[in-house]
């Protein structure tokens, strides 16, 4: 059965199984990197919730974290702006922490650079970044993740968080539009 959104067919970029190994590859260095550290990990909403969620399960057990969300858009469709609109903010404190970054994807690093910034302003120990998809050949600035699960082609991607117009968070796969 073919996966038809918004009259456009899906085709598959990873399954489940590709996206899981990739996801306990860095849940793992993670949990060395911060074994006595404490970090907060930060997602950003919407579409970081899915791969935020695998990810704190697939760290180790033993390492002490929290989390908090922060809301914000930089898109219209399928299209970004450019202009990062925050609309919603931390609920804890993060001076003195180490933070964790949690991005969806990074396609031009407006957005991302943006969030980095304004959490910097915010004290913390240290921010750093872990994204699950970076997409090659669309960055306005350049952004490396300290944590990648992969990079992409410039494709527009759908499932595992990532929407189109809201449809399509939901599938546990990744998958294109033609």
């Amino acid at each position: 059965m073919n996966l038809v959104i918004k009259g456009k067919e899906l085709q598959l970029y990873f399954s489940k199984e590709q996206l899981n190994n990739m996801v306990v590859k860095i849940a793992n260095q993670i949990s060395v990197d911060y074994q006595e550290k404490h970090p907060i990990f930060i997602g950003v909403l919407n579409g970081a919730f899915v791969f935020m969620a695998d990810l704190i399960r697939a760290v180790d057990p033993q390492l002490k974290f929290q989390i908090d969300f922060i809301k914000l858009s930089s898109y219209e469709g399928k299209q970004s702006t450019g202009i990062v609109k925050a609309l919603s903010g931390l609920k804890n404190d993060i001076k003195g922490r180490h933070v964790i970054i949690i991005e969806d994807i990074i396609e031009t690093g407006l957005t991302i650079t943006a969030v980095i910034e304004e959490m910097k302003k915010l004290e913390p120990a240290s921010v750093k970044l872990c994204a699950c998809f970076l997409k090659t050949g669309k960055q306005k600035i350049n952004i490396q993740p300290d944590y990648l699960c992969t990079e992409i082609e410039d494709k527009f991607i759908i499932g595992y968080g990532l929407d189109w117009d809201e449809y399509g968070r939901g599938l546990d796969q990744l998958y294109y539009i033609q």
